[in-house]
């Protein structure tokens, strides 16, 4: 079968079962209709599946947190290793402080005021992994819209008919029957529509992952009504109706049921999230430490609109077995097309602290919280420039950082993986005092695409041929040879 249309076989699939518990125990098959599909494509589907997919349930179910970067953020706050030839080039200069021995620069090559800290602490305590040899090879666009489809489909071109990463990882794990029909919320955003829940052409509108925000606001509560418990008067409607055609309205009378158990628990969510986080001590925390991650005792996120909206994507993932994927982008932060007036601290490196510092908590959390299954990826449309415009900015570019976070060794983690390791090399390409001026990856160092990260994420929820799905791109590989990695 053509890849195209077998990429495309999933967002059939991922039309009815993206979120199961919500379709009333109806599957696959009966719910056609909903989205005016023929059961004969939806069994089609599955069976494509089936033949395609070389599936293996892992021994450990991985949960996935997604940070998208909406601009492309500038691969500087992750890698400062270039930074002397770059100055030498660009045609304005940077300050004196990012070069090696200045005080911006870090010993391992981050930027210390974006984030550069936390970095440096996070890979210390293995809680963190960067890439920094990301580059596009292949149809090599720069725009965001064609980068956005791109990178989360898995895939190049831009095609809105196209399956987002969760959506095939939901048609899949479905399909090999890994997600239970009663589970609640598999699938989460905090960012509302995301083009890694692209849902494929034809499909309905009703089955889209569950829309969340940082205060876990329950979506299935009713408001309070002049004529008393609405709840009550619909349940006596209902009895009433399905009385008279039992029959006819059994999906009625089971729709209420299973959103009063929707209910229910996401009320009981709600409580744990929005309460202090006392429960999981801070595993970095040093009585009388004045270093910022270990001065509180316990669990405290940053303030803000980000810090708490990973707080609440964290607690998801803790307290609620059956979400596998979470949607975060990077609201709350600001948007990362940098253009003009980069350097200033209250545009990218603030971003970047915020950021990092949110990382480097969620970190500790999962820690204390024994749940080193959880993967969160951060990532973006493309990296930028290298050169200093003048705005004192930087325009797109290509090469860029993926920065893998989750607990340390100390949680039990998924087979294989580790995280403290910095990948990758790159080196200064293009003209001097001009603005294509860039890094790529050298010519022997671990160089892969954007779309290898889409195969990771396949690869961890058990996908042996991962490439099927990616255009041929395998898995980013995090046990290679020694000689793939420095510091």
């Amino acid at each position: 079968m053509k890849r195209r249309s077998f990429i495309k076989s999933l967002g059939l699939m991922g039309s009815s079962i993206l979120v199961p518990s919500m379709m009333n125990g109806q599957g696959v098959i009966s719910s056609a209709a909903a989205s005016n599909l023929s059961s004969r494509n939806l069994i089609g589907a599955r069976q494509m599946i089936g033949d395609e997919i070389d599936f293996v349930k892992p021994s450990v179910l991985p949960k996935v947190i997604n940070i998208f970067l909406y601009g492309g953020p500038s691969e500087l706050g992750g890698n400062l290793t270039n930074i002397d030839e770059i100055n030498a080039s660009s045609k304005n200069k940077y300050p004196a402080s990012f070069l090696p021995g200045g005080t911006q620069h870090t010993a391992n090559g981050f930027w210390l005021d974006a984030g550069g800290r936390e970095m440096e602490r996070m890979l210390g305590k293995k809680r963190l992994s960067i890439y920094r040899s990301i580059h596009r090879d292949k149809d090599n666009s720069r725009a965001h819209r064609p980068s956005i489809f791109s990178n989360l489909t898995g895939m190049i071109g831009e095609d809105n008919s196209r399956p987002g990463i969760a959506t095939n990882i939901a048609a899949i794990l479905a399909a090999k029957e890994v997600i239970n029909e009663d589970a609640i919320f598999p699938f989460a955003t905090f960012e509302g529509e995301s083009v890694v829940f692209n849902q494929g052409s034809g499909l309905s509108l009703s089955y889209k992952p569950i829309s969340l925000n940082s205060n876990l606001e329950n979506p299935y509560q009713r408001r309070p009504s002049a004529i008393g418990d609405m709840d009550a008067v619909l349940e006596v409607l209902a009895q009433s109706s399905a009385s008279t055609d039992a029959a006819r309205y059994q999906k009625v009378t089971s729709g209420f049921s299973k959103r009063g158990e929707i209910d229910g628990f996401i009320g009981d969510l709600s409580e744990k999230i929005s309460a202090p986080t006392i429960t999981y001590r801070n595993p970095d925390f040093v009585d009388g430490s004045d270093v910022a991650s270990e001065t509180n005792e316990f669990i405290t996120y940053p303030g803000g609109n980000f810090g708490p909206k990973l707080k609440a994507a964290v607690e998801l993932m803790i307290y609620n077995p059956d979400t596998l994927f979470v949607s975060l982008g990077s609201g709350g932060l600001g948007g990362w097309d940098d253009h003009n007036a980069a350097l200033s601290d209250n545009n990218y490196p603030s971003r970047m602290r915020n950021l990092m510092q949110s990382l480097e908590v969620a970190g500790q959390h999962l820690e204390a919280a024994g749940m080193g299954n959880v993967v969160i990826n951060v990532f973006g449309d493309f990296g930028r420039n290298a050169n200093l415009n003048d705005s004192g900015g930087w325009d797109h570019g290509n090469c860029q950082n993926l920065y893998t976070v989750g607990a340390g060794p100390s949680a039990a983690g998924l087979p294989g993986r580790e995280l403290g390791k910095i990948v990758g090399e790159t080196e200064v390409s293009g003209n001097a005092n001009q603005n294509r001026l860039y890094t790529q990856p050298t010519s022997n160092s671990y160089t892969t695409a954007p779309f290898a990260i889409a195969a990771s994420v396949y690869q961890y929820f058990g996908i042996q041929n991962p490439e099927v799905l990616t255009g041929g791109y395998e898995a980013i590989d995090e046990t290679g040879s020694e000689n793939l990695f420095i510091g």
